[in-house]
């Protein structure tokens, strides 16, 4: 029974560790949305493709897995974990093991880590991909920090066979897609177990 509660805690304190990590590294302010000008002609044209982000392997021995650190972000091992950030901290990644069970389980500790350190937390979408071959769970959404800055975050709980692994990836609302979108999906991609 006390190994049920072992689960949760250290997913909530990763998923806290990381919400509290952007946070305190979430030094820009909001800003003012744009607004489309209604007498514009191009409301359809298509986005532009994202680009392609090269990225650098590294092994963590302690927590199981290797991922790849895209350009322009620096990757540091800490224990198990491992943590990256942009220089400008508009992009906070943590990549770390939790115990086995359940992927509804390091989901639900993840928000409720969020809601402790964040207010107006929602979830706006949730995907189920394979991430390494293995089941996942991404779930996105925004918060809101104590400096009044909106974030969007996701939470991809990977499920393995001995453990499952967790993805946190934080950035302002404002942030620009075409910077963050790539270099998030590229850590996703790259995650692979290594046990």
């Amino acid at each position: 029974m006390k190994l049920r509660m072992v689960i949760p805690i250290q997913i909530a304190v990763i998923g806290l560790l990381g919400a509290i990590y952007y946070g305190y590294h979430a030094v820009k302010g909001p800003e003012s949305e744009a607004r489309p000008d209604p007498a514009s002609r191009t409301s359809t044209a298509k986005p532009s493709p994202l680009p392609k982000v090269e990225t650098t392997r590294l092994v963590s021995k302690k927590g199981g897995f290797a991922v790849g650190v895209p350009d322009t972000v620096t990757g540091k091992k800490d224990g198990p974990t491992v943590t990256m950030t942009t220089a400008d901290k508009v992009l906070s990644i943590l990549v770390g093991p939790i115990q086995r069970g359940k992927i509804s389980v390091g989901t639900d500790a993840f928000m409720r880590g969020m809601k402790k350190a964040y207010t107006d937390v929602k979830v706006t979408s949730t995907e189920t991909p394979t991430v390494d071959g293995h089941k996942a769970k991404a779930t996105y959404g925004r918060a809101t920090n104590e400096k009044k800055v909106q974030i969007t975050f996701v939470n991809v709980v990977v499920k393995a066979e001995t453990r499952n692994y967790v993805i946190n990836a934080f950035t302002a609302v404002d942030s620009d897609p075409l910077f963050v979108v790539p270099r998030v999906n590229a850590v996703i991609d790259t995650f692979e177990v290594v046990e």
